[in-house]
């Protein structure tokens, strides 16, 4: 096949690699890909970060704006002229897309020329898009809304990553075909290791706890709850916390390491920028748990890469009690509904922890082989296969 990727940020340039990147990876094994990228994108700057075996597509003329929704508006001419120009001289037969205006851009134009659009619905864009809004915030959540409404309806077929954003995006198309493609983890890098050996070599002392905070920390993160307990955490256990990372929103983090004040913690956070992909599993090796205190909205209502990066290493997870997990994860994710419950499943786990990654070590085994990237992909290969024979 031949497809034209359009992706939810630029998947080469991006600090952190998303589920379209190690999709379309694989695929670009066996198909010809044309991917679409950002030229000038706020998030990424001009250093290529990753690459894989396709073509890609770049703005001509692209105007570099900071803000992140401004820069799909003032760049639409040129989003528009880079996609017709792909489908017009390309015998492209799916188009994949995974975003907002670069996508009702993409399906309007392969609708008419008759090429069949696959939408991956990765989280709630209404949601995920107006975050970072105080003002006119219901205004951005419903004119994205509207957008991803349009773009769905014009779609041949819906990919999401949940249950939960199944039944969202069936209210919206209750008769286009949905299919349910979880995230996943490259198994070549994401395997347990001995913890001391992690910590070895990242320069970590053997003797302390450690609590992961990992990829994008931001309003999405319940941060304030989460250091509290690490606080309360540490009156029984030395206990350090992990940042790696980074914020969109920076004052985000800002507001992170004044809770770390707050809490008594700014002695014991050790912060890192994002590190390369394949360094990754050396932190969460190295750690006790991974924590993941997201806030109760539908863009959480999914299957987090850092979860699945966390159990395919044998590593536990504290998060908060989204009912996605448990349909998903047998073992290895330790829910909590409120703060009390939060502190007793810390406690817990520093309690228990030897005996856990013992028994997760076993489960990550199997994981792995469900949740591999490469298993996924093939699922992904036959939506988009099926789509284009339509």
């Amino acid at each position: 096949m031949r497809l034209l990727l359009i992706p939810p940020n630029d998947l080469l340039r991006h600090p952190i690699p998303n589920r379209m990147f190690h999709i379309a990876k694989r695929l670009a094994k066996r198909h010809e890909i044309f991917l679409l990228s950002y030229t000038k994108h706020p998030l990424t700057g001009d250093t290529l970060r990753r690459s894989f075996n396709g073509f890609e597509v770049q703005l001509g003329g692209a105007v570099k704006v900071r803000n992140l929704g401004l820069y799909y508006m003032f760049n639409a001419a040129q989003i528009y002229g880079a996609i017709r120009q792909v489908l017009s001289s390309e015998e492209i037969d799916v188009v994949l897309h995974a975003n907002i205006l670069p996508s009702l851009v993409a399906v309007k134009l392969a609708k008419s020329l008759g090429v069949p659009a696959v939408y991956d619905y990765l989280d709630y864009f209404p949601e995920s898009a107006s975050v970072y809004f105080t003002r006119a915030k219901w205004i951005v959540e419903r004119s994205v809304w509207i957008l991803t409404a349009k773009t769905l309806q014009n779609s041949t077929a819906v990919v999401v990553p949940s249950y939960g954003l199944r039944a969202v995006v069936r209210e919206i198309v209750p008769s286009t075909p949905i299919y349910v493609i979880p995230n996943g983890v490259d198994t070549e890098f994401f395997k347990p290791m001995d913890r001391d050996s992690a910590r070895r070599i990242l320069g970590l002392d053997p003797d302390y706890n450690i609590v992961l905070l990992q990829g994008s920390i931001d309003v999405w993160i319940d941060v304030a709850e989460a250091l509290k307990a690490i606080g309360r955490l540490r009156e029984r256990y030395d206990v350090r916390v992990l940042i790696v990372g980074f914020s969109h929103g920076k004052q985000y983090f800002r507001q992170l390491l004044e809770y770390a004040k707050k809490f008594g913690l700014e002695k014991y956070i050790y912060r890192y920028p994002p590190q390369p992909y394949e360094k990754m599993p050396l932190f969460i090796n190295a750690s006790d748990l991974v924590y993941s205190p997201v806030v109760k909205k539908i863009l959480n209502f999914a299957t987090p890469l850092k979860i699945a990066e966390a159990l395919s290493c044998g590593v536990p997870v504290v998060a908060t009690d989204i009912p996605e997990y448990k349909l998903w994860y047998r073992q290895g994710v330790y829910t909590y509904r409120n703060y009390e419950e939060l502190e007793r499943v810390l406690n817990w786990i520093m309690a228990n922890s030897a005996e856990i990654r013992k028994s997760l070590l076993v489960y990550s085994w199997s994981f792995r082989h469900q949740f591999s990237w490469d298993k996924l992909a093939e699922k992904y290969e036959l939506v988009l296969a099926s789509t284009a024979r339509r």
